[in-house]
């Protein structure tokens, strides 16, 4: 297909594959016992509403079955109302209806319940020109589906006026051939399909600065102008066979002077131009009659005699149809119109109408009207839409997308917005940011507050939202905003993300960055946000000038870092209607009181196609669990940072799995920990008791808390184990004296023990010389943009966005909330080789992920594929287990994970009610995050209801045909 900005292809006239009109049989029959009103009603599709406060059934069943209409043109409404009002009329109607719909951009245009695939605007940026073609195909089975046969669509103005306030968007953009091809593309696809499809609006309205809804917009260009450029697209689409045009209410100059006369009501245009000129075959639809630019002009009846004569064939939106067929009645009467004129007119639409499938009466299947309308394939072909439309009009400085992130303090700034929006909802996936949202409107004293919180960062990242396509109204920005946004630029780096029409871009003419999003729609936002890190490429090139600054064919061709992206599970051949098990499954959990919420996530090469939050974080709490939310992972830590560590390490040559725990930790020398192996203690090998309740030797007889600990800290008593309890500094020494004097049980027996997790912290701290959360932070959680992964979440976040674990009355007395549940952990100050990671689904994912691909992420490289094939994978044949990793148990065991899992399959679980899997035989990646302890680590319902393993075999099954009970 031809991309955008491409040479004229020099195209000779095509045969017209859509012949539509031919002898027939039927129509000579239906022709034969046609009345004079008969005919005349045919020449009539008149407006329907299907909105509860607009819908007049017995209004148009009196003009179907009295007036004997020609069709329909339906506006707002509701699909399963529509359904039953066109078969209600259908099956009054003598021959049946035409069923139009303005569907530009889907039905979504007037239905509610139904997709918006977009204003042709953005298609006009997108450089494969076959999605316009795959667009159109699916638009056109949805009108199928709603028995409409008439799609006023594509729109073939050519948009080279920013001040047009009612094209605008509506149209493909300023370049001629790229309209033309693209307009191509949309019309083939409809007529294939049957649907009628009708180039508007006729011969061009896309250089007017009036609103011809509110009055009569002049064309002032010469006929060489017009025919070079307004009337490039529609020729082009006549030598292609387009079946339908809508001629527009324009006053034209050039071709009839006569005051008041719109395109629509001329001979010189409808007729001369358009059918002996430029050979039109089709049916000319007037635009609607209703529309100030005529109606302002002439009264009904009068109006509609003046279209027909004009050469239209039929008439749109009529505002008293029964006085404007007694007006044309009268005209054939006096002899002002010949009744060969009318049947001409006749036969032409009834051929049509056998075209389209009308020369039988079909109904509509009123069932999952709505659920058919909002296919997951339609989904993933807007989402498509989107991403391929995205922008990047500047980026001198190479900043999009954005990388090496590490260091930098980013700020999110949303105006024309008081709510989160999915733009920056789909940010929080790839970086740690600040939040701020502002009204255009904001007062002088807001501003300014904002400009002084924003000095302390290094990066802001403006997006534009609710924004006007007028430009009478700045495009809805206020003088304020505008200044504000320049200012902001000229003192630090700023991404400006436009969530609107480019012509909005002119009131920025000095940003080095810039990103044209096109629309405030949830898919868009969500594509910008995936384009500005990465996880998806930037192909589009704008569409029309904004300025000189920023002017048609500007973008580049950004490439994709092949982050996580998120998308509907059928992309990643997964079935939806599977997946959704497992709400029921969660659901169902909760109800019965085995956690308070969750987070699930689950991704496929690459793609995250689940990720939902559920329940509240306490029992009968109003607090809903939300996707940015922090959960305790417990042992989970030992393969999201501990592991990961080792990993590393063991990759620059500093760590040997073979060698003994004294060659890293000395004063093991003379112990009986001495010569236990790395790999030993991490493969749960060496003999080591499962844990230590070291807390208990701090507790006092009555079980209160012994002069070991201060209810304030200071330098004394330094460690935070919980509110108002902090440590003696020294009892970690202790705790670590402890493990050193613990005993060996069964050397190469597998026991599962924190103990060889919490050495294993010593040893990497020991060789870095730094902290494990402050090695892993920088080795990994940075890098990788991770938004919440951490250790000690209580010093980066607030309180509400972690969730809380235990009612502890054993130890800490108190609910155990933004500190880690783990009691030797919190003694340890929150940061153990065991436990006290905190994160949310998401950032699992991403680490996952990273290893799935051979430990690159992002277009870094973090580990060698060898690594994380050693790491990941069954160290001895009495175990299952990896050096760090659990593995799936052999068949006829209980297993940690699926059935279903691979044998290459590795994860781990937390005691909190926590775990994750990846499975790189499937590129899969599962994550499931609760706070099952609460208020009671007692509660095993998570364990014994099979809650995790469950929801992971949902998941194999939602993919693995031979599991799958859908049907095919």
């Amino acid at each position: 297909m031809t991309g955008f900005c491409a040479p004229d292809p020099g195209h000779k006239p095509v045969p017209n594959k859509y012949q539509i009109y031919n002898n027939s049989h039927w129509v000579d029959s239906v022709m034969k016992r046609m009345t004079l009103e008969d005919k005349i009603g045919q020449l009539f599709m008149v407006a329907a509403f299907t909105s509860k406060d607009k819908l007049d059934y017995k209004q148009l069943k009196s003009l179907v079955q009295k007036y004997h209409i020609g069709g329909l043109i339906f506006f707002k409404g509701n699909p399963c109302r529509e359904a039953e009002v066109t078969n209600s009329l259908q099956a009054v109607a003598d021959v049946p209806l035409w069923v139009g719909m303005d569907a530009e951009w889907g039905l979504a245009m007037r239905l509610d319940s139904t997709i918006n695939f977009g204003y042709q605007m953005p298609l006009g940026a997108i450089q494969d020109d076959s999605i316009v073609y795959k667009m159109g195909h699916d638009i056109a089975l949805e009108c199928k589906r709603l028995g409409i046969n008439v799609n006023f669509a594509p729109v073939v103005d050519v948009n080279n006026n920013p001040l047009n306030p009612v094209i605008n968007m509506r149209s493909f953009g300023e370049n001629k051939l790229d309209v033309s091809h693209k307009s191509e593309m949309y019309m083939e696809a409809l007529q294939d399909e049957h649907v009628l499809a009708v180039a508007k609006h006729f011969p061009g309205h896309g250089n007017v600065d009036v609103d011809s809804h509110l009055d009569l917009p002049v064309l002032n260009q010469s006929k060489q102008e017009l025919d070079t450029l307004e009337l490039y697209p529609f020729r082009y689409l006549f030598a292609r066979g387009v079946g339908g045009v809508m001629t527009a209410h324009l006053h034209i100059p050039a071709y009839d002077t006569a005051e008041h006369i719109g395109a629509s009501l001329s001979s010189n245009v409808t007729t001369g131009l358009l059918r002996r000129t430029m050979k039109f075959q089709g049916l000319a639809f007037s635009d609607a009659l209703n529309m100030k630019g005529v109606s302002k002009y002439y009264e009904p009846g009068q109006l509609e005699v003046k279209a027909l004569m004009a050469g239209n064939d039929i008439l749109l939106y009529s505002e008293d149809v029964p006085r404007a067929i007694e007006a044309i009645k009268t005209a054939i009467d006096s002899g002002c119109i010949d009744t060969s004129f009318l049947d001409e007119k006749v036969r032409k639409i009834l051929e049509a109408k056998q075209w389209a499938g009308l020369d039988t009466c079909h109904y509509i299947d009123v069932n999952n009207v709505t659920f058919d309308l909002n296919a997951s394939s339609d989904q993933i072909l807007k989402q498509h839409i989107a991403e391929q439309s995205i922008t990047v009009v500047k980026n001198d400085f190479n900043y999009v997308p954005l990388k090496n992130l590490a260091n930098k303090r980013i700020a999110s700034v949303a105006i024309g917005t008081r709510a989160e929006p999915p733009f920056q909802t789909m940010m929080r996936n790839y970086c740690h940011a600040t939040y701020f949202n502002s009204s255009f409107w904001s007062k002088d004293t807001d501003w300014q507050k904002l400009a002084d919180t924003l000095k302390t960062f290094d990066l802001v990242i403006i997006s534009l939202h609710n924004l006007s396509n007028k430009h009478t109204d700045t495009y809805g920005l206020s003088k304020k905003a505008i200044s504000f946004i320049n200012d902001l630029n000229s003192t630090k780096p700023v991404i400006l993300v436009s969530m609107g029409s480019p012509y909005s871009l002119n009131r920025f003419p000095k940003f080095s960055t810039i990103i044209d999003a096109y629309q405030d729609d949830i898919a868009f936002q969500t594509a910008a946000a995936e384009a500005l890190f990465g996880a998806i490429g930037a192909k589009g090139k704008l569409p029309v000038s904004a300025c000189d600054e920023y002017h048609v064919c500007m973008g580049g061709d950004v490439k994709s870092l092949g982050k996580l992206r998120y998308t509907l599970p059928e992309e990643a051949g997964m079935a939806s209607i599977k997946l959704n098990e497992i709400d029921g499954v969660v659901n169902d959990a909760i109800k019965d009181g085995a956690m308070p919420g969750c987070q699930v996530l689950v991704a496929k090469d690459g793609k995250v196609v689940y990720d939902k939050s559920f329940g509240t974080q306490k029992y009968n709490d109003h607090d809903a669990i939300v996707n940015y939310d922090l959960y305790d992972l417990a042992s989970v830590t030992k393969v999201g940072a501990t592991t990961l560590a080792v990993m590393k390490l063991y990759e620059l040559g500093k760590i040997d799995i073979f060698a003994p725990l004294s060659r890293y930790l000395p004063e093991l020398i003379g112990t009986n920990k001495a010569d236990l192996q790395i790999k030993e203690v991490m493969t749960h090998q060496a003999g080591l008791e499962p844990w230590i309740p070291f807390y208990k030797k701090t507790l006092l007889s009555d079980g209160n808390l012994d002069s070991f600990y201060c209810d304030e800290q200071n330098d004394l008593f330094s460690i935070r184990v919980a509110d108002k309890i902090y440590l003696n500094k020294d009892y970690k020494d202790t705790i670590y004296n402890i493990i050193k004097r613990s005993p060996i049980l069964t050397r190469g027996k597998y026991v599962y023990s924190d103990l060889g997790f919490i050495l294993m912290q010593h040893v990497i701290e020991k060789i870095t010389g730094s902290t494990l959360d402050k090695f892993v932070d920088s080795v990994y959680y940075k890098p990788l943009g991770l938004a919440t992964m951490t250790f000690k979440p209580r010093d980066k976040y607030q309180l509400a966005d972690i969730i809380p674990t235990e009612q502890d009355t054993y130890f800490r007395q108190q609910l155990v909330h933004g500190d880690v549940h783990d009691p030797a952990a919190a003694m340890l100050g929150g940061v153990s080789g065991n436990a006290g990671l905190f994160s949310n689904a998401n950032d699992l994912a991403i680490l996952l992920q990273m290893l799935l691909n051979g430990g690159s992420y992002g277009g870094k490289t973090y580990l060698s594929p060898t690594t994380v094939k050693l790491f990941t994978s069954k160290q001895y044949e009495t175990s299952r287990k990896g050096l760090g990793w659990d593995k799936p148990e052999k068949a006829g065991h209980s297993s940690p994970a699926s059935q279903y899992a691979s044998d290459d399959a590795y994860g781990h679980t937390g005691f909190t009610g926590t775990c994750v899997w990846a499975d790189p035989q499937y590129n899969l990646i599962y994550v499931f995050l609760s706070n099952r302890v609460y208020p009671s680590a007692a509660n095993l319902k998570l364990a014994k209801m099979n809650i995790r393993t469950d929801i992971h075999d949902i998941i194999y099954k939602s993919f693995l045909n031979k599991y799958c009970d859908i049907k095919e």
